[in-house]
């Protein structure tokens, strides 16, 4: 299988040279008439066949480009291109080779154009009257008007395919480019058409002066750009968010069949009775911290440390933890990420609660019904505060322990993150190699966790290892691997596990990196064994046991949700950047997910852009049915954040269980930052908080 980065990439650099090979020949067509007749003119023809043919050769690669997207990665990858941009490059471009190449190739083969009619059978025609015949074949509109439509339709699918994508999703704005496109044909027909009344019928052939051509060429880019000024100033005032929103109901979007009493998610709360188990408090804070380049900076952190306190706990136990917020201006709440907790307590600002003020205080209390590796940070302003520090480790573990336990135990949690920008990667806050002494037959379990925004590869080398769980889902019977190179979803989480043998084993968050990662040695001391190059990713679509699924491919369905990514640029909120869209569209007019309490939901991801994509669904947890239209063949494959690559297709589904207003989002927080989130939102369910930049909520 072709890689779907390059070949789209190679595809969209196909627009930009179409767009550079029909602009040339409609800028130096309409010079011919004022070629002298013979060589000059046969030159000039020659040069604009030659760029015409080189668009068309262009165009043709552009068919053979959507031809392997269609092979390789299926409909949905065409499907937009195939129904909005093609055609307006196509049609133009059958007219200009059919027409415009035949009379363009007899002007640079005889300098002239020969028609039956051109000289009579007695040859009595006059060199003016010759010269009057060319003139008006050189001007003619059926030569010239392809040529300047084929480049108006370049112009035209460029901008579907950089600044609109899933163009079929809005029918209305691509009848507005069709619209666009036959307009301007008739414009320049009736131009040309003028033309060649002008020149082609006269006795003399005069061409305007350089100071009228030049004043002409001045108006033409001054009308220009007061349009594109016009257009990027409304675009811009119309990308601003509102002042204030519920994310409830964006845009209009309530529930359309439920018109009964709503429920506000602040009654979806945990238990608030009843003494706790386990009680943390947690201090959101500004702390000063020096950073392995040696550079000082400004770390926000819980309890003064980076990452904060790794919570642990035992599974059926209530939990309250107490957030505190000494100095963050801005407010800060907790997300318990990947742990399907009462809406109440999601900690998403501006959807389950207000975000907490400097000298404020929120509880959170609820029972940690699973078991298995999790995280939290602040659904504040997430891809910044998450980036300066403000996350740690939470870990459930089972109610019980085996019987009887295997001893001796390692238990570790790695956070991979990285704090500051243009700093390493740290496990646990720790840069370089950090050494531990395992003794031989110990059984160590690490907790790998990603809180960065990109995908993260870990590599164990030195020891045969199972992957134990994913995002806290226990793996059925799970194989024994060795060598592979682990993936891991931004948001992610594995629980590798492996008994420890009487030699170092390493664990790297790098390729081929060994200056950085966790060292565990038997006796305190060692070397890292040498990195393997080339080794294979770990797949979690064929790993494990399989077990009896409650729902597959085959089910009916309740809802059905499909749902594209894309790459375009445009303003958002103000600014001007590259948008993450989903289904064409960013936040706030991105796909309100509806479900009823007790729907078996269904979602197809498809990712057409160049970035990965983690969608991390909120309070509930996937099952991967299948991935670029392969079932899934291993253990039930769970996960609460899913990483969605380049060219990737994924069906997954859930039961709709759990009520509430729920967030849907990317886990690349800047993406999100962006605008890649939706919400999942049951029937009845409503909320009093809002959003907006005259709220204190900005969930990101």
């Amino acid at each position: 299988m072709p890689d779907f980065q390059a070949l789209a990439g190679f595809d969209q650099g196909l627009y930009l040279i179409l767009l550079l090979l029909t602009l040339l020949p409609a800028l130096r067509i309409g010079s011919l008439v004022f070629r002298p007749a013979g060589y000059a003119t046969a030159k000039s023809a020659r040069w604009n066949l030659l760029w015409i043919g080189a668009a068309l050769l262009v165009a043709l690669a552009q068919w053979g480009t959507t031809c392997m997207l269609y092979e390789s990665f299926g409909w949905m990858y065409i499907k937009d291109k195939l129904l909005g941009f093609l055609p307006l490059i196509f049609l133009p471009a059958v007219v200009t080779a059919f027409v415009t190449v035949p009379r363009l190739w007899r002007l640079a083969t005889h300098g002239q154009i020969v028609t039956p009619f051109a000289i009579t059978s007695d040859n009595t025609r006059t060199s003016g009257e010759m010269e009057k015949i060319r003139r008006h074949k050189a001007t003619a509109p059926e030569m010239i008007v392809p040529v300047y439509t084929f480049a108006l339709g370049a112009i035209l699918a460029a901008i579907l395919q950089f600044f609109i994508p899933a163009v079929t999703l809005q029918w209305d704005l691509l009848l507005i480019f069709w619209g666009c496109l036959i307009a301007g044909s008739s414009a320049f027909w009736i131009w040309q058409s003028w033309q060649q009344q002008r020149f082609g019928h006269s006795g003399t052939l005069t061409r305007s002066g350089f100071v009228i051509r030049f004043l002409r060429g001045v108006f033409v880019l001054l009308l220009l750009s007061g349009g594109s000024l016009t257009w990027f100033s409304q675009a811009m005032h119309a990308s601003r968010l509102p002042d204030q929103m519920s994310m409830a109901l964006v845009h209009g979007q309530h529930s359309p069949a439920f018109s009964g009493p709503s429920v506000s998610v602040t009654e979806l709360t945990g238990p608030r009775t009843g003494v706790p188990d386990r009680q943390f408090t947690l201090t959101a804070q500004k702390t000063m911290r020096k950073l392995p380049s040696g550079k000082t900076i400004e770390a926000w952190t819980y309890n003064g440390q980076y990452p904060g306190p790794e919570l642990r706990m035992k599974q059926g136990e209530l939990v309250e933890v107490v957030l505190k917020n000494k100095d963050i201006d801005a407010g800060v709440t907790l997300h318990w990420h990947g742990l399907n907790v009462p809406n109440a307590e999601d900690g998403v600002a501006g959807a389950t609660q207000d975000a907490v003020l400097p000298g404020e205080t929120h509880v959170y209390r609820f029972v940690a019904e699973q078991t298995g590796t999790y995280w939290y940070h602040s659904h504040q302003q997430s891809a910044v505060q998450v980036k300066k520090g403000l996350l740690g480790a939470l870990i459930i573990e089972p109610a019980t322990t085996p019987n009887p336990a295997p001893s001796p135990q390692l238990d570790l949690a790695l956070v991979h993150h990285k704090l500051g920008s243009g700093e390493r990667i740290t496990l646990s806050g720790i840069t370089g190699s950090t050494t531990k002494t395992a003794a031989p037959g110990t059984s160590v379990r690490l907790r790998l966790i990603n809180a960065d925004s990109f995908p993260a590869t870990f590599r164990l080398q030195g020891a045969s290892f199972q992957v134990a769980a994913i995002d806290g889902n226990d793996v059925h019977e799970p194989n024994l691997i060795a060598n592979q190179q682990l993936l891991l979803a931004a948001g992610g989480r594995y629980d590798v596990i492996f008994t420890m043998p009487d030699h170092p084993v390493f664990l790297s968050p790098s390729k081929t990196d060994n200056d950085n990662g966790l060292l565990l040695s038997p006796h305190g001391s060692g070397e890292a064994p040498a990195p393997l190059p080339g080794l294979p990713y770990f797949d979690p679509a064929s790993y494990g046991r399989p077990l009896p699924l409650p729902f597959t491919l085959q089910t009916t369905y309740d809802r059905d949700f499909q749902l594209v990514f894309d790459v375009q640029f445009g303003f958002y909120n103000g600014r001007l950047d590259g948008l993450w869209t989903i289904n064409g569209r960013v936040f706030p007019n991105t796909p309100m997910l509806h479900v009823k309490e007790g729907d078996l939901v269904k979602m197809t991801f498809v990712n057409r852009s160049f970035m990965d994509h983690p969608m991390h669904l909120h309070g509930h947890h996937m099952l991967v049915l299948s991935q670029n239209g392969k079932p899934t063949t291993g253990s039930p494959w769970w996960t609460d954040t899913l990483n969605v690559a380049p060219g990737e297709t994924y069906i997954v589904a859930f039961r709709a269980d759990n009520p509430g207003l729920w967030m849907d989002h990317c886990h690349n927080l800047s993406h999100a930052a962006l605008g890649m989130s939706m919400h999942l939102v049951y029937e009845g369910i409503s909320s009093p908080f809002l959003i907006g930049s005259q709220t204190r909520n900005q969930p990101e």
